[in-house]
């Protein structure tokens, strides 16, 4: 084991590299906090010579900075600081002296290496004095990604007035109160802090290959950010985060597989042979990605992950599953779930004892908690899934020895989206070959801006200018209430008006003037476009006249098949929606209609919807087919584009009227009733579709 006499040269030689005058700069000290292998070596350290060290702190002064900053960085929480310090030096609770000459000496300390010390009304701030130190705290640093999305929009934030940027954070870092007060009293920190992000996430956008290593050798920015916080990849790269963990290895599960392995990043040839090391686990090493199965050895406090050539040794720690771990599902990952706020998104926690879960906001008919679940070598340990059902959620987990609180948000960022339309015409749409979307309605477009994102409303709405052919279109944002709304703002486009000129003449009178304009026939192809200074997205229709027949028979959707029309919606790629998502288009497409949330899971269960990475998609559409009294009786579970496009192919003049039927405990399905002579058309139309043609619904 390492001397603590050792690590306090080691610290020395670091703390020399940092000039005298950088000393008293906010987060001077990030940089020699340990990674956390070597962190929890310190500590083990730390606790081999604490009841010598104790009686002289000061013998190893750089050991008790590194501590204290370590501490601030690792396991910061806003309301305790003395039990982990109390678990970081294996003690037991120290008496309030004991405390109080430990916190003396730190400061004594700080002050001979000309560090900061910060000073309340009350006396010495030493808490805050080692935060300030380090910057920002892991556990804070999901808020301040969500300040650096708010300054990416905000092109005056750096001239704000003292007074508007306290008001800024006030809103943006919602509870967190030690993030708001270091990012109030020590703006130029803070700043610099935040022009580091944004010129990172613009480095990422010059250099679409750069993954977390190329990043680090550019900015501040540690590891542990991009490990233990996937918002920070979110943020830097929103087009292809995962594409930033390349070059890291990952705890990941697969539960359909049953299985807990270890995503193994690809190696240079340079390094290879090369063999990895997990525990009593090996794999050689490849020059493309690779994966170690674990399974129950996955169970430890901590995973060291080392990959071993003939002249070197690297060694990654990642977090185990002791107590429990979180999978986020939609990346099929394990996250850290010692954080008090997580992206509103499904997960699953494993655990290999049973755990005392409460949970607010998520499933609980259809996902018991604590599921017995049997892993691939064996090892039985308990599953309980979280899926959300609203905006908020809440979970509360304990064990033996800890409990942790998560609230569930959705994430706190200007979104932008088109959709084919709202409410019953949200389906009226082909696919065509080119990509482009045949439809018989003009597009409904939206923003979704949180709320004291801008001072001024109306001058942050004129930001974003809605285009057709490069032109601007007549409409206005208007504002749009939602019942069950959040701390966001929502506006759809209201009153398109498109006006052309006539053929030029001479006016006798004023009042001839308007006969000089008329509105445009839209039929054809066009390009709508939202445009503001940061982006611009583009929706290409091509627009034909609809039939009224049609909207008739559809007044009575979307009703309980809401789901359905949500993710239908044309993405880019046919990617699919994330949750996120799926809140935001129900929100302007049907936004008073109570949905169940949980029907997502439901119809996954029956092979309906499939989850891809973060993305849900439609997997299959299926109908019955049957003949009665010269009808043919046609159920339905699917895609409803597919129904509308059907709709206007038969050219009949009844067309059926469409009912959502919502048995009790039966997923809800559409159903109509045709002209018996139409089975055959309707049967191949479906079927070309790609619609499976079964007895029942709900079996393949």
């Amino acid at each position: 084991m390492t001397s603590l006499n050792t690590f306090e040269v080691d610290y020395e030689k670091c703390f020399q590299g940092i000039a005298g005058d950088k000393r008293q700069k906010a987060g001077a000290l990030l940089p020699i906090i340990p990674p956390r292998e070597r962190w929890e070596h310190f500590l083990s350290s730390i606790r081999t010579e604490w009841n010598i060290w104790r009686r002289d702190l000061t013998k190893y002064p750089k050991c008790l900075i590194v501590l204290y900053g370590g501490l601030a960085f690792y396991e910061y929480d806003e309301n305790t600081f003395w039990p982990q310090f109390y678990k970081a030096v294996g003690s037991d609770q120290l008496p309030a002296n004991q405390q109080t000459d430990i916190n003396n000496a730190f400061s004594k300390v700080a002050e001979q290496l000309g560090l900061k010390i910060q000073q309340r009304s009350k006396g010495t701030a030493f808490v805050s004095s080692a935060v300030y130190h380090i910057g920002i705290p892991l556990s804070l640093w999901d808020g301040f990604i969500d300040i650096c999305e708010w300054a990416l929009w905000r092109e005056d934030w750096e001239v704000l007035t003292d007074e508007e940027w306290a008001e800024s954070v006030e809103k943006r870092a919602g509870g967190r109160k030690r993030l708001k007060r270091f990012l109030i009293d020590n703006r130029e920190a803070a700043t610099t802090f935040v022009k580091e992000i944004l010129d990172a996430r613009q480095i990422l956008t010059n250099n679409p290959n750069y993954t977390i290593a190329d990043l680090k050798q550019a900015c501040f920015l540690r590891p542990e950010y991009f490990d233990e916080v996937p918002e920070t990849a979110e943020f830097l790269r929103p087009e292809n985060p995962e594409s930033l963990f390349q070059d890291r290895a990952r705890l990941i599960c697969d539960l359909q597989r049953r299985c807990i392995s270890v995503q193994l990043p690809a190696v240079k040839r340079d390094k290879l042979p090369a063999i990895w090391i997990v525990g009593t686990c090996t794999q050689k090493a490849a020059a493309t990605p690779d994966e170690l199965v674990l399974n129950s050895q996955a169970f430890d406090s901590a995973l060291y992950i080392k990959l071993k050539s003939e002249t070197k040794e690297e060694i990654q720690r990642l977090l185990g599953i002791k107590p429990w771990g979180m999978i986020d599902l939609e990346r099929g990952a394990f996250i850290n779930a010692n954080r008090q706020q997580l992206p509103l998104r499904s997960y699953a926690i494993i655990s290999p004892e049973k755990l005392e879960i409460s949970r607010k906001g998520f499933d609980e008919e259809e996902n018991p908690v604590n599921e017995s679940f049997e892993l691939s070598d064996g090892a039985i340990c308990f599953v309980t899934r979280l899926w959300p059902n609203g905006k908020y959620a809440e979970l509360l987990v304990k064990n033996i020895s800890d409990e942790s609180k998560i609230s569930f948000r959705t994430k706190s960022n200007i979104e932008a989206r088109f959709y084919v339309g709202k409410r019953n015409h949200a389906a009226n749409y082909k696919m065509l070959e080119d990509g482009r979307i045949q439809t018989d309605t003009l597009p409904a477009l939206c923003l979704s801006i949180p709320c004291g994102y801008f001072s001024d409303s109306i001058t942050a709405l004129s930001r974003f200018q809605v285009l057709m052919d490069g032109k601007p279109a007549g409409g206005t944002w208007k504002n749009l209430v939602i019942q069950d709304g959040d701390d966001r703002d929502y506006y759809t486009w209201e009153g398109w008006r498109f006006i052309e000129k006539k053929e030029a003449r001479v006016l006798r009178d004023f009042r001839e003037l308007g006969d000089c304009y008329k509105s445009p026939d839209l039929k054809g192809d066009h390009v709508f476009s939202i445009k503001s200074p940061e982006f611009r997205i583009d929706y290409k229709l091509s627009i034909d006249h609809s039939k009224t027949e049609i909207k008739n028979c559809w007044e009575k959707l979307p009703g309980a098949f809401l789901l359905w029309f949500l993710l239908c919606q044309p993405t880019q790629e046919n990617k699919g929606l994330k949750f996120d998502d799926l809140l935001l288009a129900k929100d302007i497409i049907e936004p008073n209609e109570f949905l169940l949330w949980k029907l997502l899971g439901k119809y996954a269960k029956k092979g309906f919807f499939i989850l891809k990475g973060r993305h849900w998609m439609i997997a299959e559409s299926r109908a019955v087919l049957n003949e009665a009294d010269n009808k043919c009786l046609l159920q339905y579970c699917g895609n409803p584009s597919i129904l509308w496009e059907l709709y206007r192919e038969i050219n009949v003049r009844n067309l059926p009227i469409v009912e959502v039927i919502d048995k009790k405990r039966e997923l809800p399905y559409l159903q109509m009733s045709w002209e018996s002579y139409l089975k055959g058309k309707i049967e191949r139309y479906l079927i070309k579709k790609g619609v499976h043609i079964g007895e029942t619904l709900w079996t393949h």
